[in-house]
């Protein structure tokens, strides 16, 4: 399965954002989590995908979050993981969520 490197932030309490480059295209992924997070970011994400056709449309996801790693799993079969910046975020929290993806 094909995997590319990103970053993986909170934008607000009640939305994240991930963006990653394939095949030299930004794809961004822009949703809400719930519950509301603290503030954190990762400069090292990953996501493991089958076919770019999965990272399209509006996807929902179930996950967890903190204490120094995350893991996001969409439904369709998309996982975003990796490594929280220093400090990230306790306690650690199981999340769901849902969200669109774009291509720039």
């Amino acid at each position: 399965m094909p995997v590319a490197d990103g970053t993986f932030h909170r934008d607000s309490a009640n939305r994240i954002k991930a963006v990653f480059v394939i095949d030299e295209i930004q794809i961004t992924f822009t949703g809400t989590v719930s519950p509301a997070m603290q503030p954190f970011t990762s400069n090292n994400a990953k996501i493991t995908y089958g076919d770019v056709n999965e990272l399209t449309a509006t996807r929902t996801y179930l996950g967890r979050i903190g204490v120094n790693t995350f893991k996001l799993t969409f439904k369709n079969g998309p996982v975003i993981e990796g490594e929280l910046n220093v400090p990230g975020i306790a306690p650690a929290s199981t999340v769901n969520g849902s969200g669109a993806w774009e291509s720039n």
